[in-house]
C-alpha cells in the first residue's frame, strides 16, 4: 500500500520475481540446513529495537493523509495465498538470514525503493520477519522511519516480538 502525498519521498518500484530461486542460493540453503534457525539471531528481543505503528496510528494517519507505504516482507507464496494490504508492495525478507542472498536483495530493493527517511510500514505473517527487516534497514541501511506492524497480517502473540491480533482482525484494507 503505497500512500502518498509527496512523490519526492516514494519511489515506485519493480515487483521482484518471487518464483525463480537462483541455483546458487539453493546451496547456500542446503550447506546452512543444518545451522537455520539456530544463530544468535535467535535469542534477540527485536520488541526493544524497531518501531511500532499499530491499527490506531494506521487508520490515524489515513485520516491525516500522512504520506507513508506498506511493505510486505512474506514470501512470494504467502502473499498470492494468504491475502495482502491492497496495493502493497512485496519485498520478501528470509526469516532469521536463512537466505542470505534474499536478504541483501531486500536491502538493495529497499534502498533503491524509498529514501533513508521515507515512512515505512513493515509487515509479515505475524511480526516476526518484519521485527528482524526493520532492525537491518535501521542498522544496514540508516533507514529511520521504519515500524513494524504489530501482530503482523495474521495476528500473532509471541515473546520477543510486537504482539497483536493483525491486520485482518483490526479491519484494515484487505484484497485477497
Amino acid at each position: 500500500m503505497r500512500i502518498t502525498t509527496d512523490p519526492a519521498t516514494a519511489r515506485r518500484c519493480r515487483r521482484p520475481r518471487g518464483d525463480v530461486l537462483p541455483v546458487t542460493a539453493l546451496l547456500g540453503m542446503l550447506l546452512c540446513a543444518g545451522c537455520a534457525g539456530h544463530s544468535a539471531a535467535d535469542d534477540v528481543d527485536y520488541t526493544a529495537l524497531v518501531k511500532i505503528a499499530d491499527a490506531a496510528t494506521i487508520r490515524q494517519w489515513m485520516e491525516q493523509g500522512r504520506s507513508f507505504s506498506v511493505v510486505d516482507v512474506r514470501s512470494t507464496t504467502e502473499y498470492e495465498n494468504d491475502g495482502h494490504v491492497p496495493d502493497v508492495d512485496l519485498h520478501p525478507y528470509s526469516i532469521y538470514n536463512r537466505d542470505p542472498m534474499r536478504n541483501e536483495a531486500f536491502m538493495e530493493e529497499m534502498e533503491v525503493a524509498f529514501e533513508p527517511d521515507a515512512t515505512i510500514v513493515l509487515i509479515c505473517s505475524h511480526a516476526m520477519r518484519a521485527s528482524q527487516a526493520a532492525h537491518d534497514l535501521q542498522r544496514k541501511a540508516g533507514f529511520t522511519n521504519v515500524y513494524v506492524f504489530p501482530g503482523g497480517y495474521e495476528g500473532h502473540h509471541m515473546q520477543g516480538y510486537p504482539s497483536g491480533d493483525g491486520w485482518k482482525s483490526a479491519g484494515l484494507p484487505l484484497e485477497d
